[in-house]
């Protein structure tokens, strides 16, 4: 029995190792050139004060711009609860330089720069001369619950889709909490003016979807109020077959003794 277990054990430790080494051939190296030079769902705003803005879209796709200065290498990961850290993957990645100069994920590497993808994370490093730059990509992301860690410390911005709002507290979330809301060409505009940890958190909803909870919250309520009706129907049918049994129902029997 011992023996057995034991193998079964190895088995599985080499099956473990195995899977891990494939992640690593599989999940390691650089980007492809093809997926960094893409085109953005939408043009890039390196125009913003902010040191990351997020514009987010009701397509499946968002944009962010982060103002680099100062910054030699970023760590782009995700967290997940069983696998720990996992490279977070994006697309259509732009450099700018102080001088307005845009260049895409391949001539970011041929002048010197590097993204490089490893089993845990997606490390973007920046070549001697990119000093005081700008760096924008495009990830997958829903504005009704958007999520992103503070990979740029500084001041952060999510503009959302036209239409969505994060005011009503049951459907709506904001985290930080020190945040602020300004409406920008008809869009919610949040802004953080330091975020140094943790991550973004914003859940918003389409201001035309109320009706739709409200509905739904309507029904529940007639369905929980139907439910009542219907238990208490069978519950007063039940103790009167009690009765017509001899059993009795020893609660009304006290009160008719009374």
């Amino acid at each position: 029995m011992n023996r057995r277990f034991a193998l079964a054990v190895a088995v599985v430790a080499l099956l473990a190792v195995s899977a891990g080494c494939l992640t690593y051939v599989n999940d390691g190296g650089d980007v492809a050139n093809e997926t960094l030079d893409a085109e953005p769902p939408h043009a890039y705003d390196f125009a913003t004060d902010r040191d990351a803005s997020i514009n987010l879209s009701t397509e499946t796709r968002y944009t962010v711009v982060y103002n680099v200065s100062d910054v030699e290498e970023i760590r782009f990961y995700r967290q997940t609860p069983y696998t720990g850290d996992q490279p977070f993957e994006f697309e259509a990645f732009r450099y700018q330089y102080p001088d307005g100069e845009v260049v895409n994920g391949s001539e970011f590497r041929a002048r010197g720069g590097e993204v490089e993808r490893t089993p845990d994370e997606t490390w973007v490093r920046f070549g001697d001369d990119m000093e005081d730059g700008r760096l924008a990509i495009s990830a997958s992301g829903s504005p009704r619950r958007f999520t992103t860690l503070t990979y740029v410390e500084g001041s952060y911005a999510v503009t959302l889709p036209p239409g969505f709002s994060t005011d009503m507290p049951i459907v709506g979330h904001v985290s930080p909490r020190n945040h602020e809301i300004e409406t920008v060409d008809g869009r919610d505009r949040i802004t953080w003016d330091s975020v140094t940890s943790g991550s973004v958190v914003v859940q918003s909803y389409r201001e035309s979807d109320l009706l739709v909870f409200g509905v739904i919250l309507v029904i529940g309520a007639v369905a929980a109020v139907v439910g009542t009706v219907y238990f208490r129907r069978q519950l007063e049918e039940l103790r009167q077959r009690r009765r017509q049994m001899g059993l009795g129902v020893y609660e009304d029997d006290e009160d008719e003794n009374k």
